[in-house]
């Protein structure tokens, strides 16, 4: 993507970062972000990170979290499971939110954070293994988003994407 270097993505540090100017637009990933994350993060229930600009390291221009989740074999469909051991569940990296701050529209922020999530997931599924990244959209147009980076349906209200399809993302990039 271009100006990569104008941003950096980084672990959540609530000395650092300025948690109360985030304003995307949504009041509860607001509100997150400002009271819960920190929390999360300490007890080891999510991780967050965040991306800043270079010229103001301390300003959350967006974020995402994930923590670990799984995937019923009954969710999938035949077509997949038919490739895959006999198991009842499998590892999944659950991408639980996922804002940019609304001073950043139009500066691919959010596509940049997606990059960060896919090559993270990935990353981490070769030390512990995760087979998916799943998401639970938010409406339309945050399913129509995550449809772009090819997550499919898995139920009424999660999306999924295979490590190897996000591997695919990435060598396509």
């Amino acid at each position: 993507m271009p100006n990569d270097a104008q941003y950096t993505v980084e672990p959540l540090n609530p000395a650092k970062h300025r948690r109360d100017a985030f304003d995307c637009g949504v009041e509860v990933l607001n509100e997150f972000l400002r009271t819960r994350a920190r929390k999360e993060m300490e007890a080891g229930t999510s991780a967050c990170f965040v991306i800043v600009p270079a010229n103001d390291p301390k300003q959350v221009a967006g974020y995402y979290t994930l923590s670990a989740a799984t995937i019923s074999r009954t969710a999938l469909p035949e077509s997949v499971t038919k490739k895959l051991p006999r198991y009842t569940d499998f590892p999944a990296t659950l991408l639980g939110r996922l804002a940019r701050d609304l001073q950043f529209k139009g500066q691919q922020i959010g596509d940049r954070l997606m990059a960060s999530v896919l090559h993270r997931a990935v990353a981490a599924s070769k030390e512990v293994a995760s087979w998916a990244i799943v998401t639970d959209p938010k409406g339309d147009r945050a399913r129509e988003y995550y449809e772009s980076f090819g997550f499919q349906s898995l139920t009424a209200n999660r999306q999924f994407l295979t490590m190897s399809q996000a591997v695919e993302w990435i060598s396509a990039r």
